[in-house]
């Protein structure tokens, strides 16, 4: 848990959705309200007729990254000669990195050098990669076929087993050192911090969905600390294979329709998405000294790893981790003017959320104005390990541009959130933020997991 009393505030933002390849595009869709689901290629779709687990409903479509899914080489410092069989989503980060940088004012090179010290975060830990899987298959799996080969095949000659060996080698890609140092689970951060002239620490905070609040925590912790004296954060999910996407569907219960409908009574389940964001982050002091311009600041951010059901399950994470990303403002959650919620059409999910949402804003009061409620996640998917990144991002550009901003809202009739005696309303189109002087604008951004795991953030905007 951290909560910070002095300014932490966001400098450079980057992000990279379906449809959406940078911010701007990014807040041009949120505005109008497009969603980005699409059915997957023919290719595909003859791969998801076998699902790992037969009783797992895949999804008919996703909001994928498509050709977004790329690095501007001319860009992003990285070596020319990186080829088949490297951690290619390394590409991706390093392109959000490379545009958050430069959207701070900050050289994104580390030919251009740096006398700042900056520490990077990434929330993406993945079990395996393309780098990892060839260094499996030189060091391990070649073997291991050949030795059960001659194990099955006493009468093998030498020189039969040496070719068998030999062919297996020439069809995989030419093993590279680079490629067993990208391989190693974390190693990622520590190479882009390399190629981006980071100077300090360079750390993995992979936390699901709530990677990019255990991100920023660790961010604004090395910031007040002193460790640092600028900090970014990058949290992605790249494209989802269709043999992960058989595996996602033993955890996450998809939908049979083609678009996401949350606290609706026919919310099956959620649908899948990609994308990823990126943020930077100063001190407010230095970023004022800088002349860097401040999106907006943020104010708190926890993560609950989750609590069993005899301890409140799902309600209770979800409540912790507000609460305690909540906890220096004098009126708690009656001080935020804008949620942006989950969302995900998972029906656990909505329901916890609903009744959570209900509980905090029994008590808001005549004299407050109304709860304003969203979410991007009914028009760019559940992004899996980036989905906390998808609001926090939304939600520091709605704090921006002083917009509360519109989300794509089920027709059905039974939607739940657009009930007129409530403390709350769900925002169908985009109006001006507006706020009492007494106080800034502030908005709670956070995520929830059906395994129980949660993660929250405040954040407000800056006196500029």
């Amino acid at each position: 848990m951290l909560t910070l009393s002095e300014g932490i505030v966001f400098t450079g933002v980057s992000g990279c959705f379906a449809g959406a390849p940078t911010p701007r595009d990014f807040w041009k869709a949120t505005l109008r309200k497009r969603s980005f689901f699409a059915p997957p290629s023919e290719e595909d779709e003859a791969r998801l007729d076998a699902p790992l687990l037969p009783d797992c409903a895949m999804p008919p479509v996703c909001a994928a990254l498509g050709e977004n899914f790329a690095c501007r080489a001319d860009h992003v410092p990285l070596e020319p000669d990186l080829g088949i069989g490297d951690n290619t989503d390394a590409w991706f980060a390093a392109q959000l990195l490379h545009d958050a940088l430069a959207d701070a004012g900050l050289a994104p090179t580390a030919a251009e050098g740096r006398s700042d010290r900056l520490a990077l975060f990434v929330g993406y830990d993945p079990t395996f990669n393309p780098a990892s899987v060839n260094w499996l298959w030189h060091a391990n799996a070649v073997e291991q076929i050949v030795g059960t080969v001659q194990r099955f095949m006493p009468r093998a000659t030498f020189g039969q087993v040496a070719a068998l060996r030999q062919e297996l080698l020439d069809t995989l890609p030419r093993l590279k050192p680079r490629q067993i140092a990208l391989s190693r689970a974390g190693d990622v951060a520590r190479w882009l911090a390399q190629n981006f002239g980071a100077c300090d620490m360079a750390a993995s905070c992979a936390a699901g969905e709530a990677s990019v609040f255990a991100g920023l925590e660790a961010a604004a912790n090395a910031l007040r600390l002193g460790q640092c004296d600028i900090a970014a954060v990058v949290v992605f999910q790249p494209p989802i294979p269709p043999a992960q996407l058989a595996g996602e569907a033993g955890v996450l219960p998809f939908t049979q329709g083609r678009e996401l409908r949350p606290f609706t009574a026919d919310s099956g389940g959620t649908l899948p998405g990609e994308g990823g964001a990126a943020f930077v982050l100063r001190r407010q002091g230095d970023a004022r000294r800088a002349g860097t311009r401040g999106y907006a600041r943020l104010h708190g951010t926890a993560v609950v790893a989750g609590l069993p059901p005899e301890d409140g399950g799902l309600e209770e994470s979800l409540r912790r981790a507000l609460h305690r990303a909540l906890r220096r403002l004098p009126n708690g959650f009656r001080d935020i003017d804008y949620w942006e919620m989950n969302a995900s059409g998972i029906p656990e999910e909505d329901l916890t959320e609903e009744s959570l949402l209900n509980r905090m804003t029994e008590n808001r009061g005549a004299h407050i104005p109304l709860l304003a409620v969203g979410s991007a996640k009914p028009a760019f998917g559940h992004t899996l390990t980036a989905a906390g990144a998808l609001g926090v991002l939304r939600g520091v550009l709605a704090m921006s541009h002083r917009v509360l901003p519109p989300s794509v809202t089920p027709p059905d009739e039974t939607f739940r959130l657009r009930k007129p005696e409530r403390s709350y309303y769900w925002v169908q189109e985009a109006r001006p933020w507006i706020a009492s002087s007494a106080r800034p604008r502030r908005l709670a951004v956070s995520t929830l997991s059906r395994l129980g795991r949660a993660g929250a953030a405040t954040i407000e905007e800056t006196e500029e």
